[in-house]
């Protein structure tokens, strides 16, 4: 028997030892767990999913959104938002990689002498099953609308969806990349892939035929990429199981106890918790002086200190800042393509775009946190909470609303003669909105214990409900924002200027009021 067989033998006995003492805690699932929910997950997409997809493709098969599907750019911009997914995938992988074991099997197989790809081929696999399954998801609702509409056949969808689960694994092999690699490679391989993404979506521009993802577009209908791109995706994924060796031990622990975490606050209702366990500490830019002593001393050049100190704060975390800003003008072009459409997915854009908003805004808004966490500290620089919370503001009001106004003006000139005002007007007014309730959300205090309190009803304890809208009562506001400033475009100028004082109200009331428990 060779080395490598012995080795193979004692790491497969290794991990029926490991999964033995897992098993034998209280709570782990058992095999027969594992089957039920496998077979749950099986008959739900048979029974629920595929009457659901054939029904939103049947709605979808509308001429205001078919006019978008069947853009001659469709195609290319299919292809450049695959390759910006992979890098976005790639910076990910340094916050939570696909090969994410729980503390206990971390500390007893993947630092064990068994073979690293061994103990983490598992949780990397169900990782590339949910991404390729999300992306042939995507495919099948796409190639399903199309052909609703009567404009490709049914082998033009087959050849698409082959193709989207080929670069469902490609995307899962730039994610398991982004966990093994150095934050100088990571960063290099996330601009590359960006850079060939703007390439690709920019091709057929310069009369040069459609590439990647995008040729497999009705249609165009490629069957020699949609193979290609499955059997590359193949050939990534077990390429990727001998990458699993390269990814750190120290990595592994620091993934798996902020998953970990980051569960078990969720689980207890903690949802702002468990998001602040994702926010990595800084990686660039620690020799830069943050404070410096301004010459002449005065207003504006306490706002140049803190503009800089804010700026130079987000260049230390330079993967948040980037997906931040992007996510900002995904979020303001995804706003503005609303009222490029009618009926209920016009309200869905405005109600996907108002959450991504507000998550980006997330990325650019520490100096707020952190001005808000000196509320009953001594006043070290002289300077209230509230006044450091407005010196603080400046620079997340000038990136967020600078950020979706570029997305939002992108969508505006592709539509041409369609564009609106209202294309405008509703990122750009509820980007600052959105800035001031992050002053609100960042002086949340403890869930007030009375929530917690049983509420019995012939279904059951409802407890969880207040609980949860305690806990996501920013992204309800913000959803609501956006919502109410979407209709008021549709009725007046009167009606804007109220939705935006109502929204600013409640927003700065509900933060000074907060800033008052907090000192109490």
């Amino acid at each position: 028997m060779t080395a490598d067989a012995g080795l193979d033998r004692d790491g497969a006995a290794g991990i029926g030892a490991a999964s033995e003492v897992w098993r034998a805690r209280s709570g782990a699932r058992t095999r027969g767990d594992l089957a039920y929910l496998v077979y749950l997950v099986v008959m739900v997409v048979l029974i629920l999913g595929a009457p659901v997809i054939g029904f939103t493709s049947a709605s979808l098969a509308r001429p205001d959104v078919l006019v978008h599907l069947r853009a001659e750019n469709a195609a290319p911009i299919l292809s450049g938002a695959w390759l910006a997914l992979c890098a976005a995938l790639v910076l990910a992988g340094a916050v939570r990689g696909p090969a994410v074991l729980t503390l206990f099997f971390t500390a007893t197989l993947a630092s064990s002498a068994m073979p690293r790809w061994r103990a983490l081929a598992r949780p990397f696999v169900r990782s590339a099953l949910a991404t390729t399954m999300a992306a042939g998801a995507l495919a099948v609702l796409v190639g399903g609308t199309l052909e609703a509409a009567g404009t490709a056949s049914t082998g033009e969808v087959v050849l698409l969806v082959v193709a989207a689960l080929g670069a469902g694994l490609l995307a899962a092999a730039a994610w398991l990349i982004g966990e093994a690699a150095t934050a100088a490679v990571r960063r290099l391989a996330a601009l590359g892939l960006v850079a060939a993404g703007v390439a690709l979506a920019g091709l057929p521009a310069l009369g040069l035929p459609v590439l990647g993802p995008g040729a497999t577009y009705p249609p165009h209908a490629s069957p020699a990429w949609a193979f290609g791109l499955l059997g590359a995706g193949l050939l990534a994924s077990v390429a990727a199981v001998r990458l699993l060796d390269r990814v750190r031990g120290d990595v592994l622990r620091e993934q798996a106890g902020r998953w970990e975490s980051a569960t078990v606050m969720a689980s207890t209702g903690d949802l702002a918790g468990a998001a602040g366990s994702f926010r990595t500490p800084p990686s660039a830019g620690r020799s830069l002086p943050v404070v410096r002593v301004p010459a002449r001393p005065g207003s504006w050049s306490t706002v140049r200190l803190y503009v800089r100190r804010d700026l130079l704060a987000l260049g230390r975390s330079p993967e948040r800042t980037i997906v931040g800003a992007l996510a900002c003008a995904l979020a303001g072009a995804t706003q503005a393509a609303a009222f490029d459409v009618t009926g209920p997915i016009s309200w869905v854009l405005v109600g996907v775009g108002s959450l991504v908003l507000w998550a980006a805004s997330g990325a650019v808004t520490e100096g707020i946190r952190h001005a808000v966490a000196t509320l009953g500290s001594p006043g070290l620089f002289g300077q209230s909470a509230e006044r450091q919370v407005l010196l603080h503001a400046v620079v997340p009001l000038l990136l967020v609303t600078v950020g979706t106004g570029l997305g939002a003006v992108a969508v505006t000139a592709s539509v041409g003669a369609a564009a609106t005002a209202a294309m405008l007007v509703l990122p750009l007014v509820l980007a600052p909105l959105l800035v001031v309730g992050r002053v609100r959300d960042a002086a949340k205090g403890p869930m007030p214990l009375r929530l917690t309190m049983p509420m019995p009803t012939p279904a059951g304890d409802s407890s969880v409900f207040p609980m949860l809208a305690w806990q996501a009562d920013a992204l309800l506001l913000a959803l609501a924002a956006g919502l109410a400033l979407r209709l008021a475009l549709g009725a007046s100028a009167l009606a804007v200027v109220v939705v935006v004082v109502i929204a600013a109200a409640v927003f700065v009331l509900g933060a000074r009021s907060r800033f008052g428990a907090l000192r109490r």
